[in-house]
């Protein structure tokens, strides 16, 4: 079946809020998800990648939700109104917090809180966020969060949809990583290893991700990479407004302003499908 066909009819249509719209969701959001970030980065084993401290789309709660922590526990966050959720391993609810008012460091002192409630332990769990470089925002100088629902609620589709593709394409390629939200850039992606018995400095791979908007890009973003960079300034033709980046990084892109220019939920499934089927070849076709 073809990426289309299983697409089709598990996509919500976007565009209700325009894509460049969405800088102050987007930052709101990832300050957000630091929390969840700080939790896995502070109480589970360390791994190569740091996906200790990365997120899965769990469309039950409508929510990027971590690995499980010592517990039984899972910790989230609700984009559509920025609000901190504690669930069972299962995704069941526990409590939460809207982070409305609130600072990024009453939503850590939350957590620490309600995980000692949680596991009925005295000594509260030290929970600290990842040392990664942040957007320049008030939020990481101590300021409030703001949620605003419509563009919270049109960033949350994004993701949604993202999950939904990306999952799909990582069914039909051998060897491709889990879908992750990455918490440092925000992103969503899968990696595909065109070479997965070779050391990993020496793999080819290709990513294939949705990002919510970045210093390249002030809206959401489809895109599929190869690495490592090819070293030719003649790269195949994109379909359906694809177009090659190569300031700082090289990969096809799809913007969200084109991908919205399609008024209808199908056409944006067709869009998107076409772009991706496309640049994984170009991309495959490079790597030859």
């Amino acid at each position: 079946m073809s990426l289309h066909d299983l697409l089709i009819g598990n996509w919500t249509r976007l565009g209700d809020v325009a894509p460049d719209a969405l800088g102050s969701a987007r930052l709101q959001a990832h300050f957000g998800l630091q929390v969840v970030a700080a939790a896995g980065k502070s109480l589970l084993k360390p791994r190569p990648d740091d996906s200790q401290t990365a997120t899965g789309w769990l469309d039950r709660v409508h929510a990027l939700v971590g690995d499980e922590i010592p517990g039984g526990l899972r910790v989230g966050l609700r984009i559509r109104d920025l609000r901190l959720l504690l669930l069972t391993k299962d995704g069941n609810d526990l409590a939460s917090l809207a982070l409305d008012g609130r600072t990024l460091e009453s939503g850590i002192k939350w957590l620490t809180s309600q995980l000692a409630e949680e596991t009925g332990t005295k000594d509260r769990p030290s929970i600290k966020r990842p040392d990664y470089e942040m957007p320049d925002h008030e939020l990481g100088r101590g300021g409030t969060f703001g949620a605003d629902a419509e563009t919270l609620g049109e960033l949350a589709r994004w993701y949604a949809n993202a999950d939904r593709a990306l999952q799909f394409v990582a069914a039909k390629e051998r060897d491709a990583l889990q879908v992750r939200c990455w918490p440092h850039h925000f992103d969503m992606a899968t990696l595909l290893n065109l070479d997965p018995y070779e050391p990993a400095e020496k793999a080819r791979t290709i990513g294939v991700g949705m990002s919510p908007g970045d210093a390249s890009y002030k809206q959401p973003y489809y895109y599929v990479t190869p690495w490592p960079y090819p070293d030719t300034d003649e790269l195949p033709g994109l379909p359906s407004g694809g177009t090659w980046h190569r300031k700082g990084w090289t990969g096809a892109i799809l913007t969200g302003s084109k991908l919205t220019s399609a008024a209808s939920a199908d056409r944006q499934v067709a869009m998107l499908t076409d772009f991706l089927d496309g640049a994984l070849a170009a991309c495959k076709e490079l790597h030859a």
